[in-house]
């Protein structure tokens, strides 16, 4: 388990904290939410592999549920130790695919008296457009990309906001651990990986985007691979870039990367890596770009704005347009 804390910069007046149960880690954030910002305040994860438990639908187990219960316990208290005023949970892929996913909602409700919000893939990609849009984003149209660890989301974007979302079964988690072992792993592997996502891709479209000039990339596997680029932070990058840094990572080991990494969590980054080159060739993209916030703060954002989680669902609430979208803030109050 790793911490990042830092203080609070304003009164804590409108303090909230979300917990995000994803494919990967559970992950904590409790910051303050004022005037279309988000200042973080407290920062923590804890590794959880529920997308490898549940890839070929198999259940997660009473031990598992346990562990993530008392996981979401312990950081609702911690939530509540940071005077958080809400506690929004929320369940991504790997909950909304456990065939006993009912048996994990009720134990977490039981055991940390919060509510637990299973996202759709749609709710999903609505709150990472929201997140990143409280960094620069590109002039739309453009292809919002969630790279999850069971799924990635993606999120068509236009001026009058969040259009059509389409939802792809692979994520960085589940591939890392099926298709990417070797330190490099070997040429044969990647050639059939690469044949896999270039399937997935191709069946997926937009009819009104053939192609998009841009794809703005969210979540761990992202900024994972972004660290491995050497550019100025949110710069928008060639996609020329992206496949030179690709190459690299699969050509190889970890440990002469341009950021070293432990072995283990190479899979994740190499996985990561061919998930967003496959999407910006499929989409014909010319530029990439990585950012620093997703889900977490996207929900936190829309919170502020008095807009529910429920409401993340394009053609089912008020389109999330992109100059606003930093102030839009969702709420369901736990």
């Amino acid at each position: 388990m790793r911490e990042r804390s830092a203080a609070a910069a304003g009164s804590g007046e409108d303090r909230a904290a979300v917990i995000d149960i994803g494919s990967n880690t559970i992950h904590l954030l409790v910051a303050d939410c004022a005037a279309g910002r988000l200042q973080p305040i407290h920062d923590r994860h804890v590794r959880a592999g529920l997308g490898i438990a549940v890839m070929n639908g198999g259940p997660l187990g009473s031990d598992r549920i346990r562990t993530v219960a008392s996981v979401v316990r312990a950081f609702a208290t911690e939530a509540r130790e940071h005077r958080a005023g809400d506690i929004m949970v929320v369940g991504t892929h790997a909950v909304r695919a456990a065939p006993d996913r009912e048996t994990l909602v009720r134990a977490i409700e039981h055991d940390a008296g919060v509510v637990v919000h299973v996202l759709s893939p749609q709710q999903e990609a609505v709150l990472c457009v929201a997140g990143a849009a409280l960094g620069p984003l590109p002039p739309p149209p453009f292809l919002c990309v969630d790279v999850g660890g069971g799924s990635c989301d993606l999120a068509a974007v236009d001026a009058s906001g969040v259009r059509c979302v389409v939802s792809i079964p692979v994520g960085s988690g589940v591939l890392a651990a099926r298709d990417l072992g070797g330190d490099p792993p070997p040429t044969s592997q990647v050639v059939r990986t690469r044949g896999m996502l270039r399937d997935l891709c191709d069946a997926t479209a937009f009819p009104a985007y053939p192609d998009f000039l841009e794809i703005v990339a969210t979540g761990g596997a992202a900024r994972r691979l972004r660290r491995h680029v050497r550019a100025e932070p949110d710069a928008a990058l060639p996609t020329s870039l992206l496949l030179e840094t690709v190459r690299l990572l699969l050509r190889e080991p970890c440990a002469r990367w341009p950021l070293a990494v432990k072995p283990e969590r190479a899979p994740l980054v190499r996985a990561g890596a061919l998930i967003v080159e496959a999407i910006a060739l499929r989409w014909r993209a010319a530029r990439w770009r990585v950012s620093p916030y997703g889900l977490r703060e996207g929900a936190l954002a829309r919170r502020a704005r008095g807009l529910t989680l429920d409401a993340a669902v394009p053609g089912g609430a008020p389109p999330v347009h992109p100059p606003d979208v930093e102030d839009s803030r969702g709420h369901r109050g736990a």
